[in-house]
């Protein structure tokens, strides 16, 4: 059956009629249209919505829900396409399954539920536990049921100035509870994503990387055995921190060590390694690191593990070694590495250690660069001493000499200039040939040292420079606690803080894995940021509450398609009902 509209001519005048009519056959065979009913002329059905009060009327007899557009109302609107990334990756990478196995226990709340929401916060907009609330606020997060999150607000007369926390103690010692329940698992939760990861990509692990790097709090109190003054590498001198060390395997962090911020890089070293021959039982593998890890103890370390071989990074400037290896170089036998590098092996002088020589044509002009910039600067600093001492505000010889090796401390012009003081009221500065000659050898040069006694020295190369992933990860990770500042007093809480953007970190790097899988020219950052345009929708259809999604741009749509993540709704939602075992709609 369907409507129709008839016209109908009666003494000149053209009247239209709303009709029912439904098609048929008769004997023959043939289709005809009979009318079932007439409801009346259109312009009367119009007076004072007759037609409308109708239609209402006519579907309580539908079968599916009929919605009048007055009747819909858009309650809220918040963002989802990063979290149902975020759970597509949580539960690609098993880390539900993980974490619910161990961390479960005698907890009263689901552990795994929760946990997924704060490392989903770290990868969608880093938070502290405080500022999780307002991301939920805005943030869709529900977990596997359909059952969403939401912050318990306390009402507005209890915040004040003095009581700056908006929500409930209870609220968030669940938080807290999540990270105590699953850094205590933390050991375990590693192993496991790392026999996960093997799997998963058919691993075989011959190299393991390793660097550190500096988190700094602006709690500027040493409080505990980790917050420390120490060498800062985020620019942050006079703020406590903490030392952050990373053992990555293909790109992934399958560990993570935390120490004092005023430790020593080398003294890490022996018990990172200890920690991964016997938690991961890795054998014949060669360990990675950059200068800072290189000591003589460190070497002794190495030479004591028979299955375990070491390739470091060695300080250049100011190091007598590398001043006579650099001298051993034969013009005529650089090995071609590839992009403008080259190698060759020159002689140590000492027994089980080989030393290669890299030249990098790109570092090369950048390190000139900066030595241009940094000559040119110097001689600013020095020309104002020439000045100072030809107009006669500097005479005597120590004060000329003390402003002197000021300028030079001043943008490492030590490097590139020396001066003369021949008597009161006398200076001049020259270019030091034999520094800049000496600086002018290490520009665009690496040097690299190992045990392994048949390891290729373009290999040496290659695998050196995917130390440069780690460097790329440990940025990212510091992308992923932009939470600060970080308040926690306790040292474990602290570590399990880290140990939630570290996971973050791993499912930042399965991201990365599964788009180039698909092809897909996107970094995992701008992936994330494309599957913003998808959207939640909570519409409250004549007194009744749905959820959907809406929203998704062609990028997004790209991203979602190279993860496999094919139903965009949330569970529970409108047209994603929550389903029982059998498989069957509630």
């Amino acid at each position: 059956m369907f409507p129709r509209v008839s016209r109908v001519s009666v003494g000149g005048k053209t009247y239209e009629y709303l009709r029912i009519v439904e098609n048929y056959r008769d004997r023959d065979g043939r289709m005809k249209q009979r009318v079932v009913g007439n409801l009346g002329r259109l312009d009367e059905l119009a007076k004072d919505n007759r037609l409308d009060s109708l239609v209402e009327k006519l579907r309580r007899f539908c079968t599916e829900d009929f919605i009048l557009p007055r009747e819909i109302a858009t309650k809220e609107a918040v963002s989802w396409g990063q979290v149902l990334v975020a759970r597509r990756l949580w539960e690609h990478s098993e880390l539900d399954r993980i974490v619910k196995e161990h961390c479960q226990g005698k907890h009263g709340f689901e552990v795994a539920e929760r946990a997924f929401v704060l490392v989903a916060n770290r990868l969608s907009d880093p938070k502290s536990e405080h500022g999780l609330a307002r991301w939920l606020d805005s943030t869709y997060v529900c977990d596997s049921k359909g059952k969403r999150f939401l912050p318990d607000w306390l009402p507005e007369e209890l915040v004040s100035k003095e009581q700056r926390v908006k929500v409930s103690w209870n609220w968030l010692n669940r938080w807290y509870r999540t990270l105590d329940a699953v850094y205590e698992k933390k050991d375990e939760i590693e192993k496991e994503l790392f026999l996960r990861l093997r799997d998963l990509l058919n691993l075989k692990v011959d190299l393991v990387f390793y660097d550190i790097t500096s988190v700094y709090f602006e709690r500027r109190e040493p409080v505990g055995k980790l917050r420390k003054h120490g060498k800062s590498r985020d620019g942050k001198p006079r703020e406590v921190q903490v030392l952050v060390g990373f053992v990555m395997v293909a790109g992934f962090p399958i560990a993570s060590h935390i120490f004092a911020g005023n430790e020593s890089e080398k003294k890490t070293v022996a018990g990172v390694v200890k920690d991964v021959d016997q938690r991961f039982g890795l054998r014949d593998i060669i360990f990675v690191a950059d200068t800072g890890m290189v000591s003589p103890a460190n070497r002794e370390l190495f030479e004591s593990l028979e299955t375990y071989h070491y390739l470091l990074g060695h300080p250049g400037r100011r190091n007598e070694d590398a001043r006579q290896w650099l001298g051993e170089i034969v013009e005529g036998r650089w090995r071609d590495c590839g992009r403008g590098t080259r190698v060759q092996e020159v002689k140590s002088g000492r027994e089980g250690v080989r030393v290669f020589i890299a030249d990098s044509e790109e570092r090369k002009r950048y390190e000139t660069r900066m030595r241009e910039r940094s000559m040119a600067r110097a001689e600013e600093h020095l020309k104002k001493v020439q000045k100072a001492v030809a107009a006669g505000r500097l005479k005597k010889p120590d004060k000329i000499g003390a402003h002197a090796a000021r300028a030079l401390q001043r943008d490492k012009g030590y490097r590139y200039f020396s001066y003369r003081v021949p008597g009161e009221g006398q200076f001049e500065y020259f270019r030091d040939e034999e520094k800049l000659q000496a600086e002018t050898l290490h520009e665009g040069r690496y040097i690299l040292t190992t045990d392994h006694v048949t390891l290729d020295a373009q290999e040496a190369v290659s695998h050196y420079k995917q130390l440069s992933d780690l460097e790329d990860s440990i940025r990212a990770f510091k992308d992923l606690i932009e939470g600060r500042p970080v308040w926690h007093k306790k040292d474990e809480r602290i570590c399990a803080h880290l140990f939630i953007a570290q996971l973050a970190l791993f499912l930042l790097r399965v991201l990365r894995e599964l788009l180039d899988r698909a092809s897909l020219p996107f970094s995992p950052k701008e992936a994330l940021e494309a599957v913003k345009s998808l959207g939640i929708a909570i519409l409250d259809l004549n007194g009744n509450q749905h959820v959907m999604a809406a929203g998704p741009k062609r990028d997004a749509r790209r991203v979602f398609a190279a993860l496999g993540i094919e139903n965009l709704e949330p569970p529970g939602s409108m047209r994603n009902p929550p389903l029982e075992k059998g498989g069957k709609a509630m």
